[in-house]
């Protein structure tokens, strides 16, 4: 099939083409780093109209950033607007629409871990915000115009090729660089880390199984928990590094508990998580220490 990605040179979006690639498909990316605006709906429209299927992973993901008001606002409108006129295209050239959410939405919730279909998304913060409020645009073309639709709300991914920002990633620089390991209050935070590989299959798991996929929402996630203390000391043992762990202030809002309940995932799709935390790290610091650069990736981490 003719797939589009947007974001198709984003940290995901580039492994996402590579992976629809190796499945026999023809991938083709629309990133703004080409020039290739989504709030330019005229330039999208034929874009769209040219393919099968439409992956949209273009996002502001930049946590940091969208903390500050103007950078929320900024960030608001691109993933809101974004989302609405490629969700119009897709309703208006017929095209399956799979959308790249996020677990962050879940927010706080009073019952982990959060399913689908039952839990009421708190967003704790506006990146969460404009995803959740992108997800009901999907749903309104759907409801209203048939939009065939799936909607993919991906954990916390680490591994090769993500983004330095991630936790895994800034204590593996830290640690490397010799710099204190910063974690955020008393570290006792919870995610479900979720590797990059297994996060891909999850990605492209609807395409076998449209029938059951189309129209669904689907938490992409693995289900084993690590706390940020335990992270940041696992990956100091690993590293040998003679770093210290030090406490930071606790970021407003942050989520205290990532848990996504996978069984709509495993009963439809076919897929859950794969490699552990431990085999992932291993993978994580192999890639990471090879990498140029590796020692000065100190970014504020998402944890």
């Amino acid at each position: 099939m003719k797939i589009l990605v947007t974001g198709g040179k984003g940290a995901i979006g580039a492994l996402l083409m590579q992976k629809l690639a190796d499945m026999g498909h023809s991938a083709c990316s629309y990133d703004l780093v080409d020039g290739q605006d989504l709030l330019d709906l005229s330039a999208l429209d034929p874009a769209v109209e040219n393919v099968d299927i439409v992956f949209h992973a273009a996002a502001e993901a930049n946590l940091n950033k969208m903390r500050t008001l103007e950078g929320g606002r900024s960030g608001m409108a691109r993933n809101v607007g974004a989302t609405d006129n490629v969700a119009y295209l897709c309703a208006k050239h017929r095209k399956w629409l799979l959308f790249l959410s996020t677990t962050c939405l879940y927010g706080n919730v009073s019952e982990n871990p959060a399913s689908e279909d039952a839990a009421l998304p708190n967003p704790s913060e506006i990146y969460a915000a404009s995803k959740y409020a992108a997800e009901w645009i999907i749903r309104g073309y759907g409801i209203s115009f048939s939009l065939p639709y799936t909607i993919l709300r991906i954990a916390t991914v680490y591994g090769p090729g993500c983004r330095s920002e991630l936790g895994v990633h800034v204590f593996l620089g830290q640690a490397l660089s010799g710099e204190p390991i910063t974690v955020h209050g008393d570290g006792r935070q919870l995610r479900t880390l979720t590797y990059i590989e297994d996060a891909i299959a999850g990605i492209v798991a609807p395409l076998g199984h449209a029938s059951e996929a189309i129209g669904q929402i689907f938490n992409i996630s693995s289900t084993e928990q690590i706390s940020a203390i335990d992270m940041a000391h696992r990956i100091k043992a690993l590293t040998g590094s003679h770093s210290k762990v030090v406490f930071v202030p606790q970021r407003p809002q942050n989520i205290v508990t990532e848990a996504a309940n996978v069984s709509k995932a495993k009963r439809l799709l076919q897929w859950q998580a794969r490699v552990s935390f431990s085999e992932g790290l291993q993978l994580t610091f192999a890639w990471f220490a090879s990498s140029p650069g590796a020692s000065s990736r100190t970014a504020p981490p998402r944890l």
